[in-house]
C-alpha cells in the first residue's frame, strides 16, 4: 500500500504554517456548526492535507473526501436496512473487509482502506444504536465538506514551493493474497466486536487508529505501524493535556485557536525534521486535536485520554500480533514484495 513519504523542506517550507492555519480552521468551524462528534469534523481535513505532498493533488484533497463521504451514506443504508438481521450484517461486513483488503493488497489502492474504515465505523455504529449511526454520517459528511473547502484554499493561499505532481510509490505483496486478506477479515471482524462491546459511541473515532494498522500488507509492517502509533499516541495525548492544562486558567476561545495553532506548527515542523518517521507526528496530530475537541463536547478529556491510550495499546498491537500469529501459521512463506509506481 501507498504510505506518504516524509514531506521535504525544499519542496514545501510552509507545509507546517499551512497545517496549523488548518487546525484554527477547523476548530472555529466546530464552534460555528457545534457538531455532535466535533472530532470527526476537526480530524478529517487534518489528515488530507498532512497527506499532501508537494503540489496540491486533487485525487487526496477533492475525490478522497468525496468519495468517503459516498462509502459512508452506502454503509449507512446497508447497516440501516439489515440492522434487525445482524447475522446477515456482520457476514456481508465481513466481505466487505476481504474485498477492502484484497484491493490493498492487489493493487495497493487507497481506495480499499476507505471501504473498511467506512464499513467498520458504520457497522459498529448501526450495532449500538440507529441514532449514533446517523450521527456519525453527518460527522463525516460535515468534515469532508470543510476538507473540500479549506484544504484547496489553504493551498491556493500558501502554496508548497515545488510545482511537480508527487508520484507515489506502493508496495504490494507477491503472493498469499487471498488468504491474507482472510486473515485479516477475521482478525477486523474480532476487532469491531471488541470495539462494540468496550467503546462507547462518542469515543469510536478513537478506534480508526487501531483498524488503520491492519491494512499494511505484511506482518511486519502491520507490527511495526501498531508499535508507532502507540508513540504518537504518547505525543498526542502528552500535547492535549498541555492544551487542556493551559486553558484551564484561560479558557478563552481566542487562546484555544492559539495553542491548536503552535500544535500545528508543532507536529508539522516534526513531520519534516523530527526523528521519528513522518506519520508519528501526523497521528499524534489527530490524536492531539480529538483529544481536545472532545473536551469540548461532554465526554471527559481525562477519560478520552486514557481510552485513546488503552485502544492503541491493547486492540492495535493485540490486533497487528494477532495477525502476524496467523500469517506465520497459515501461509507459507511469503515471496519478496514488489514496487510498483502508480501515479
Amino acid at each position: 500500500m501507498y504510505v506518504a513519504p516524509r514531506p521535504k523542506l525544499e519542496d514545501d517550507p510552509l507545509f507546517a504554517l499551512r497545517l496549523a492555519m488548518l487546525c484554527v480552521i477547523s476548530f472555529a468551524a466546530v464552534q460555528w456548526i457545534k457538531p455532535v462528534l466535533p472530532a470527526l469534523v476537526v480530524t478529517l481535513p487534518i489528515g488530507l492535507m498532512a497527506g499532501q505532498r508537494k503540489r496540491f493533488d486533487p485525487l487526496l484533497g477533492i475525490v478522497a473526501p468525496l468519495l468517503f463521504v459516498a462509502l459512508v451514506w452506502i454503509m449507512t443504508l446497508f447497516v440501516s436496512a439489515t440492522r434487525e438481521l445482524p447475522l446477515l450484517m456482520i457476514a456481508v461486513t465481513f466481505w466487505i473487509f476481504f474485498g477492502g483488503f484484497f484491493l490493498i493488497r492487489r493493487t495497493g489502492s487507497p481506495i480499499g482502506i476507505l471501504v473498511i474504515m467506512a464499513a467498520a465505523l458504520m457497522s459498529i455504529m448501526g450495532l449500538k444504536s440507529p441514532s449514533t449511526l446517523f450521527y456519525f454520517r453527518d460527522g463525516f459528511t460535515q468534515g469532508a465538506l470543510l476538507s473540500l473547502v479549506a484544504v484547496p484554499v489553504l493551498s491556493w493561499l500558501i502554496p508548497p514551493a515545488s510545482s511537480e505532481v508527487h508520484r507515489r510509490e506502493v508496495t504490494l505483496v507477491a503472493d498469499h493474497r487471498g488468504r491474507g486478506s482472510l486473515i485479516r477479515a477475521a482478525v477486523l471482524l474480532l476487532l469491531c466486536f471488541w470495539l462494540y462491546a468496550v467503546m462507547p459511541a462518542s469515543d469510536m473515532i478513537l478506534a480508526i487508529g487501531a483498524i488503520f494498522v491492519l491494512v499494511f500488507p505484511t506482518r511486519g509492517q502491520a507490527v511495526s505501524e501498531a508499535l508507532q502509533r502507540s508513540l504518537a499516541t504518547l505525543y498526542g495525548t502528552g500535547a492535549a493535556l498541555l492544551i487542556l492544562g493551559a486553558l484551564s486558567w484561560n479558557g478563552h476561545f481566542a487562546i484555544l485557536l492559539g495553542l491548536v495553532a503552535l500544535a500545528g506548527l508543532a507536529f508539522g515542523w516534526r513531520m519534516m525534521e523530527g526523528p521519528q518517521p513522518s506519520m508519528v507526528y501526523q497521528y499524534g496530530l489527530s490524536v492531539c486535536l480529538a483529544l481536545v475537541a472532545g473536551a469540548l463536547s461532554s465526554q471527559s478529556p481525562a477519560y478520552a485520554a486514557l481510552m485513546r491510550v488503552l485502544l492503541t495499546g491493547a486492540g492495535a498491537i493485540s490486533a497487528a500480533l494477532l495477525v502476524a500469529l496467523l500469517d506465520r501459521l497459515l501461509l507459507e512463506p511469503k515471496g519478496v514484495a514488489m514496487k510498483a509506481a502508480a501515479d
